[in-house]
């Protein structure tokens, strides 16, 4: 693995497998950008259809990411991570997630990496979105073998909070795969849901290429997010209303953001 101060593209498909209580599959075509967060305006500087916090082709924009429309995410995940032990001055924080396209973007999954002065990933920080405008940060020591957490956000309407996750990541190669199983509290597999894509390089002619083979992918997530549930509906499986957000993590967020700002003010 090779990322130091480079940004990529990876394209190739995301799946999801329900196994309870019906089964039900789906998999599309889809591509994410790696990005490091240090470097954004140089990479600005060097593309013609990417921009940062401006319309274009592509865009990639602070306020999808962080509270303030103006606050670069990085101070948010250097934040996090060094809340959990997470992070030291020398790491970088990189961010796969989907871009803006022709200014619209609905990201189920934004996943940060930080990467230590070895190349090596040191602890990851899953941010889940559900489509009530909520996230959740779910933050993972990265380890050779499987990390797993609680359950304790809303995603699905036809998921009870409950359970755990459990995570399990690869970035070798040029490859990168993240598969995400769903158990319930006895242990049943609820769910599994894959990205696997492969890397190519971050310039102009990558970019148009995503836009020719993968025309507003971003109205399609969206899209395909909500026939997914009208199918899932359809087959007769429970639907369970949004609770109330816990104030604790809205606050907790908020905080996070609010420290940053002042930390970047004063340094």
């Amino acid at each position: 693995m090779n990322l130091l101060n480079k940004n990529y593209i990876y394209r190739g498909f995301v799946s999801h497998y329900r196994f309870y209580p019906k089964i039900h599959r789906f998999k599309y075509r889809v591509f994410s950008l790696l990005l490091n967060l240090e470097e954004l305006e140089n990479l600005e500087k060097k593309t013609k259809l990417f921009s940062i916090n401006k319309f274009n082709l592509f865009s990639f924009f602070f306020k999808d990411h962080t509270k303030e429309p103006y606050v670069n995410p990085l101070f948010w995940a250097r934040k996090i991570l060094s809340s959990k032990g997470l992070y030291k001055s020398s790491d970088k924080i990189y961010i796969l997630c989907y871009p803006r396209i022709l200014g619209y973007v609905f990201n189920p999954l934004s996943t940060y990496f930080s990467i230590d002065n070895k190349n090596q990933i040191k602890a990851i920080i899953y941010e889940v979105h559900n489509t009530f405008g909520d996230r959740h940060n779910y933050v993972t020591k990265y380890s050779n073998t499987n990390e797993k957490v609680d359950k304790i956000f809303h995603v699905s309407p036809f998921f009870k909070i409950e359970g755990e996750y459990e995570f399990n990541t690869k970035l070798k190669n040029q490859s990168l795969k993240i598969e995400i199983k769903y158990f319930k509290n006895d242990k049943t597999n609820l769910l599994n849901a894959i990205f696997s894509g492969k890397q190519s390089k971050f310039n102009d002619r990558n970019l148009m290429l995503c836009f020719i083979l993968y025309p507003l992918m971003t109205i399609k997530v969206i899209f395909a997010i909500h026939l997914q549930a009208f199918l899932l509906w359809i087959k007769g499986i429970q639907f369970f209303n949004r609770p109330i957000p816990s104030k604790d993590i809205i606050s907790f967020s908020k905080s996070l953001i609010k420290n940053n700002v002042k930390n970047d003010k004063n340094n």
